[in-house]
């Protein structure tokens, strides 16, 4: 390791043949080359890396959190023109001054949406177009038959958890879990649960069930209270299509999670809605963007805009999932989150949360992970945006900003409170 990054030469896309690269202590790596040739060194990185010397090839830095190397790994891509020697030298990058994005380029962004209502619903419907094409090559695949096994189920108190594999697409199984209420007659409102970096990767969690205080708890509230619902695992941050995102195959196993749970007895699937915390609740924005079916939703913690990620989040050791580079040039999130109306969405964020939430107390700050706290000022021009769109759906009244008093985590009763004013509760036992 020198200091913040290391060689990794067991990883498959190390490409190392007919070169040797010798670290040294002043953060460079020497490469000695039998042939010219292209060349890829896999590092690990526990800071954002930048190339501030190069000497006898031709190198640059490819960040891998996509799913195409790894989290918090780097290809560093090398062009040797002949036999000889060269030098990479790295630094961490520099911390950005963090200062509060202007009103000016903030209202100058290429995916504005239009000021009047007519314009601003064709603009939704070629924007739902383009967001499935940016996350799922080209746009929505086909479904395949639905083909699901239930591989357990597990009893508890107030509903019956079962773990399900499922097919998503025709080379492409995942799990999920669906909890559905004991007791209750009737069908009952169903929530798709959608979690981020801080529950199990590429795992259906069941112990956002069964663990009081869980950061992805929303799963047992609702649960307790008469709800169905459906968790997908997601976060497996490989990459299984090419041309695709990682929120891409992720928002398309939730979907095909909804045709499988809608179609249980019991189940009300007029009365779907999604709750995602973190990087789940950007996968519950292309929900309420994609399907129609799904009817409200909760999104927790994760609204603000692309400048405070490329200005205050340090990435790594954060993991945006390279959202940042595939939509950060193309749809502001404030439009992102346009693309939902006039479907009721309430946006929490936990006033104990500094990476995200506008005008946290900056002494909670992590400056390992970010150098500074969302401007209070520039998340109101986001949501004064939100409440916009919703305007021009005549839908003033259907979103909804909640700040509670906690960190990065849902607000139960205030999420059930809101899904269950539009979707109605559950009905009584029998």
């Amino acid at each position: 390791m020198i200091a913040f990054f290391a060689i990794q030469p067991e990883h498959p896309a190390c490409q190392l043949d007919g070169c040797r690269v010798t670290p040294d202590a002043a953060c460079g790596l020497s490469f000695e080359f039998k042939q010219a040739g292209h060349y890829e060194a896999i590092l690990k990185a526990v800071a954002p890396l930048l190339i501030v010397e190069q000497r006898g090839l031709t190198a640059r830095l490819r960040p891998g959190w996509d799913g195409t190397i790894g989290y918090s790994l780097y290809a560093l891509e090398v062009e040797a023109e002949a036999e000889g020697v060269g030098l990479v030298r790295l630094a961490i990058e520099p911390v950005p001054d963090g200062e509060c994005q202007s009103a000016s380029v903030f209202a100058a962004r290429g995916s504005k949406f239009p000021d009047r209502s007519g314009p601003f619903m064709v603009w939704q419907q070629e924007w739902r177009k383009n967001l499935a094409s940016l996350l799922m090559q080209g746009g929505l695949p086909a479904r395949v038959p639905l083909t699901a096994e239930v591989v357990e189920s597990v009893d508890y108190p107030t509903f019956t958890l079962r773990r399900v594999r499922y097919l998503t697409q025709a080379d492409r199984t995942n799990t999920l879990l669906l909890s559905l209420p004991r007791n209750v007659s009737g069908p009952v409102p169903l929530l798709l649960a959608l979690h981020g970096h801080e529950a199990s990767w590429g795992e259906a969690d069941a112990s956002a069930f069964n663990t009081p205080g869980h950061s992805d708890d929303f799963c047992a509230y609702f649960a307790d209270r008469g709800w169905a619902v459906v968790q997908p695992a997601t976060m497996n941050h490989t990459l299984q299509h090419a041309g695709w995102t990682l929120q891409g195959e992720w928002t398309w196993d939730a979907m095909v999670a909804l045709d499988y749970a809608a179609g249980i007895p019991g189940v009300d699937a007029g009365r779907m809605a999604v709750c995602g915390l973190s990087t789940g609740a950007h996968l519950a924005m292309n929900i309420l963007a994609l399907d129609a079916r799904v009817r409200a939703g909760v999104v927790g913690c994760i609204l603000s805009t692309w400048h405070h990620y490329r200005t205050r989040i340090r990435l790594p050791p954060g993991c945006d999932c390279n959202i940042l580079a595939q939509l950060g040039n193309q749809i502001e999130q404030c439009d992102w989150a346009a693309l939902a109306a006039p479907k009721p969405v309430q946006y929490q964020h936990g006033r104990r949360d500094a990476m995200y939430c506008p005008g946290a107390d900056p002494a909670l700050l992590d400056l390992d992970w970010m150098t500074a706290v969302m401007p209070e000022g520039e998340f109101s021009m986001v949501f004064d945006e939100v409440e916009r769109a919703y305007r021009l759906a005549d839908a003033a009244g259907m979103v909804q900003l909640h700040i509670h008093g906690e960190g990065h985590r849902v607000d139960n009763p205030s999420a059930l409170g809101f899904l269950g004013r539009y979707l109605g509760g559950t009905p009584p036992a029998a």
